[in-house]
This record gives C-alpha cells, sequence and structure tokens, in this order.
C-alpha cells in the first residue's frame, strides 16, 4: 500500500491543489469523511465546510462549498463550485 495519493482540487475557474497526500478530511453531504491511501472506490457530493489535507506532517485546510468528491485508484479529486 503507498504512504500517499495524489490529492487534486479544481474549482471552475482554477486548480487550487494538485499534490501528494497523506491524509485528507473532507465535508461530505452527509458528515465528514477520512481518506487515508489505499481507500474504496467512492462517488459522493460535497458539503459545506472546511477540507484539511496533510502534507510531509503538515496540516493544510481550506474552506469548499457545493461540488463532488471522486476516489479512485489513490488518486482524490475534488470539484468543488468553490474553494478558499
Amino acid at each position: 500500500m503507498a504512504d500517499t495519493f495524489q490529492l487534486e482540487i479544481v474549482t471552475p475557474t482554477k486548480q487550487v491543489v494538485n499534490e501528494r497526500a497523506e491524509y485528507a478530511e473532507i465535508p461530505g453531504k452527509d458528515g465528514y469523511m477520512g481518506i487515508l491511501p489505499g481507500h474504496a472506490a467512492l462517488l459522493s457530493m460535497l458539503g459545506d465546510g472546511e477540507l484539511s489535507y496533510r502534507v510531509g506532517g503538515a496540516t493544510n485546510k481550506l474552506r469548499v462549498t457545493g461540488g463532488y468528491l471522486e476516489v479512485r485508484d489513490d488518486h482524490v479529486r475534488v470539484l468543488a463550485d468553490k474553494a478558499e
């Protein structure tokens, strides 16, 4: 199992994040989801809230609003309406 996964966070106007992450906590429509390397395939609507992710031991945070999340083959794609 890999130690990281590719995390990609995009909005309709720009790419916000594209890097290898160790962990992510993402707001889903029905609550927060923790994502680790090797996570099962998943497709979900995003909720509004704080998305956090860990890279090199440092935790980064963004506020996201609406959109979708896809997890597949150690690649996490967050297609957010808004991310700041």
